[in-house]
């Protein structure tokens, strides 16, 4: 063999689908992936409150009857019942300058002091807060409470 070099070893040929052992780790790493996808979609299900009540500083009220309880008022081109009037009935006094916490049913929460929360409105169709002075990643979606911090 003159000119030519020899190959170390015979060469092997790749079948139609290719390395066994590489389609066989890429399916385990898919199915990982598939199981820890359903499984987070199951411990999210399980762990998100229900949304037909709200709790205000210990006490419940029904979203669906919330508007027969208290007026309906009007800020900013939002309509809904007054968070100062919800949180003066929840036995909330003297709420200058404390801090107010939202709650979502998925967990979603938000720290909002007095000055921002004293013209938002709580709006049943929704069931979520409106606070005008904050940008809309205050606005929690599905409330399930609203603590005093």
């Amino acid at each position: 063999m003159v000119g030519k070099k020899a190959v170390n070893g015979p060469m092997k040929k790749k079948g139609p689908l290719g390395n066994s052992r590489v389609n066989i780790f890429l399916g385990l790493l898919a199915m990982m992936i598939l199981l820890g996808s359903l499984g987070a979609l199951v411990y999210n299900a399980m762990n998100t409150q229900s949304t037909e009540v709200l709790t205000v500083n210990g006490k419940e009220y029904d979203w669906n009857t919330l508007y027969d309880e208290f007026d309906i008022a009007r800020v900013d081109g939002h309509e809904g019942v007054l968070i100062i009037d919800v949180l003066s009935d929840s036995g909330v006094r003297d709420p200058e300058g404390k801090n107010f916490r939202f709650m979502g049913a998925d967990g979603y929460q938000k720290e909002v002091p007095w000055e921002d929360v004293q013209n938002g409105v709580l709006d049943r169709e929704e069931k979520k807060v409106i606070l005008p002075n904050l940008a809309k990643a205050f606005w929690i979606k599905d409330l399930v409470e609203i603590m005093v911090v």
